[in-house]
């Protein structure tokens, strides 16, 4: 706890059942389920829309689980169906329903958190959290009317980075276990006026066989992974024209109900290994602007479909893959996705695979074959230390190399949903978070229809 809390007073606004730090992924779903069971709460996000990840950073589609059907959980569901309804989502012959256009995402996350009687508070920035007796009495935070403290019975880190934990006096995970280094972090982009038709046509002739329905168009290029794109990607290179960087991981998906765009899944920052470095941060916003500048020439030059394309949007927040993880009262490892490992307090599904960028690990990881997953425990959400925090999203309690498996859109909003269910369980029963059954909220997400 920092000193200025102890010498300074702040306005303090009123008590919620509820409150929800951090809009994106996971948190705009923990709001929805919160508010839905009758928790009065209050969702705090610094910008001014919520999505984040899926919004801000202009991460689309959503990966597939991996898991026939592509299971998810009941809030995920109703989400991926009514953006495909309005026309602002698809689900691709391979089953994945996931595509979905990320401005039209923010109308339809807003809405139902008003539906449910949930309170927004946008422009709002977490600062830090009062801890008495291990427990949270309140968060301060500023916005334009200055600084405040807003005080909560039940609080739920969706921050993506751990702030209110690591704030708060919760141990945290960084990076690799043995390097110390994260994952690599991208800056997106979505480029417009695209020839979707030609460019399919000129992938097949290349040769690539896969990704390509129009107007669900998907391509990508890695160095020396046997990609049709690299031969072009090497006379682009002989030219001059792209850099060897850019080449390193290079994909792009066109965007339901933008018919023209693509939005791209890259540049990857090189040499950027730690996420809670404001100047490396920095930079990588500054490299990456570059780098995509590069790959949009290349892109008109070389890749039939994007003569007459421009740069559309960059995203305004940096696509951070991992920084930190909490210390919880389960910590799920690479031991658990070799052994399939299953949970009474399972509260999430998934065979996505382990998938780190820019650091290789040592550990050995048995693949899942076709029918075989892992589940998270609810115990992975609770953080050791604090009585009244939850965690959710890419920050739960995971080793380095399991949460390159955990990560995905889909997975992070299960715990979204199973945190918003715990928490106005624990605020209407009157008791701890400790003292909620992991059980009783996977029953009631089952009841809801999450496939579990």
């Amino acid at each position: 706890m920092s000193s200025y809390i102890v010498t300074r007073e702040y306005p303090r606004r009123e008590e919620y059942d509820v409150i929800v730090v951090g809009g994106g992924t996971a948190g705009s779903i923990a709001a929805i389920a919160a508010a839905r069971e009758g928790a009065k709460i209050l969702l705090i996000e610094k910008y001014g829309f919520l999505g984040g990840t899926a919004t801000a950073s202009q991460v689309t589609p959503m990966m597939h689980v991996k898991i026939e059907g592509n299971p998810a959980s009941s809030i995920d569901r109703k989400i991926r169906k009514h953006m495909i309804e309005l026309g602002f989502g698809a689900k691709s012959p391979g089953g994945n329903d996931g595509w979905f256009n990320p401005e039209m995402l923010k109308f339809v996350l807003e809405e139902m958190v008003l539906e449910q009687g949930g309170e927004i508070l946008y422009d709002t920035q977490f600062v830090d959290a009062i801890v008495l007796e291990n427990e949270i009495s309140g968060i301060i935070v500023h916005n334009r009317e200055g600084t405040k403290v807003i005080e909560g019975k039940i609080f739920i880190d969706a921050t993506g980075d751990a702030e209110v934990s690591y704030r708060a006096g919760v141990p945290c995970f960084v990076g690799s276990e043995k390097s110390g280094k994260n994952q690599a972090v991208s800056l997106r982009f979505m480029v417009g006026n695209v020839d979707l038709k030609r460019l399919e046509t000129f992938l097949k002739d290349l040769g690539q066989e896969w990704g390509l329905n129009y107007p669900l168009i998907e391509m990508a290029m890695i160095w020396n992974k046997g990609f049709p794109l690299e031969k072009v990607f090497k006379k682009a290179l002989e030219d001059g024209v792209l850099e060897y960087d850019d080449g390193r991981y290079f994909q792009a998906f066109s965007v339901p109900g933008m018919p023209g765009v693509m939005s791209f899944n890259c540049p990857e920052i090189p040499d950027v290994y730690n996420s809670l470095d404001g100047a490396k941060i920095s930079y990588s916003y500054i490299k990456g602007r570059k780098m995509i500048k590069r790959l949009h020439n290349f892109l008109r030059k070389y890749v039939a479909g994007f003569e007459d394309s421009f740069i559309l949007s960059v995203a305004p927040m940096i696509g951070i893959r991992e920084s930190r993880r909490i210390k919880g009262e389960y910590i799920l490892t690479i031991e658990d996705y070799n052994n399939r490992s299953k949970f009474d307090d399972g509260i999430a599904k998934t065979a996505y695979p382990v998938d780190i960028h820019g650091e290789e690990e040592g550990e050995e990881v048995i693949p899942l074959r076709p029918g075989e997953y892992f589940e998270i425990p609810f115990r992975a959400l609770i953080p050791q230390n604090i009585h009244n925090l939850l965690v959710v999203g890419r920050a739960i309690s995971s080793t380095f190399t399991m949460q390159s498996s955990i990560r995905i859109q889909p997975t992070c909003r299960a715990t979204g949903e199973a945190a918003g269910i715990a928490a106005a369980y624990a605020v209407k029963n009157n008791i701890g978070l400790r003292d909620v059954d992991g059980k009783i909220i996977r029953e009631i997400m089952r009841n809801y229809g999450a496939d579990l």
